[in-house]
């Protein structure tokens, strides 16, 4: 009688769970019917629906027409580089040969060696910003005009010497003339070259260790998607 007391009280209390005679017999102390009584609690609460799932984005298929035509221009460009760089390089040999004695022909090995490499660190940056100017969140297919501008800038980007400087003041200095956001007193220790430097923004004091990979931007369903890539102060990446 006691215990059908009991549950009759518990039953009349809408916020708490209602025991049967058979819970009571088998739960003989408070700690063990609580327990059981939460968990069929648990077990009759039903499983919240899962959230829909936005469809995924149909993938962007260029024609052949237009992956001939990128891989033509791709090709083209670099003859064109490549022809270039060789004439100036056999300009260059010809003026060094020139030279009269040892001490000029170092004297001009070392300026025109001098110049060559500022040429090809600051070549560039400048071909980055004639050819994309600011780089801004969005998205283009592959293969097509967009998408050769943006080959042509990564690809001198990742050929630049300045790559060898990584970890030094001079790469943070470089990423900052290619319009990256980059707070005092910051190292960047990763080789990964951002190619969308408009897009990256770095506190002060923030370490980017050599793991770490922070492109700005992602191939996705045959489209580039540009996007941000924010950086706390004083935090360390990778």
């Amino acid at each position: 009688l006691v215990m059908a007391q009991f549950c009759a009280r518990l039953r009349k209390n809408p916020d708490l769970p209602s025991p049967s005679m058979r819970d009571i017999y088998r739960h003989p102390t408070i700690r063990s019917l609580t327990a059981a009584l939460v968990q069929a609690a648990a077990a009759d609460t039903p499983a919240p629906a899962p959230e829909p799932t936005a469809p995924p984005a149909p993938v962007a298929r260029a024609s052949r027409a237009h992956h001939l035509l990128c891989g033509t221009a791709q090709l083209l460009i670099f003859l064109v580089y490549s022809l270039v760089w060789g004439f100036a390089t056999a300009r260059g040999y010809e003026w060094i040969a020139a030279g009269s004695g040892f001490v000029g022909i170092y004297v001009r090995s070392l300026l025109f060696g001098g110049i060559g490499f500022l040429a090809l660190c600051i070549f560039p940056v400048i071909a980055k910003w004639l050819l994309v100017g600011r780089w801004k969140p969005g998205e283009f297919p592959i293969w097509g005009a967009a998408y050769l501008r943006f080959w042509f800038v990564k690809v001198l980007l990742h050929a630049n010497p300045m790559v060898f400087f990584v970890g030094t003041p001079l790469y943070v200095l470089y990423l900052r003339a290619l319009g990256a956001r980059i707070g005092k007193g910051v190292t960047i220790l990763s080789r990964t070259v951002p190619v969308c430097t408009d897009l990256l923004t770095v506190g002060a004091g923030t370490v980017i260790r050599k793991d770490a990979f922070f492109l700005c931007y992602r191939a996705h369903a045959g489209r580039i998607q540009t996007g941000r890539v924010t950086l706390g102060r004083d935090a360390y990446v990778g």
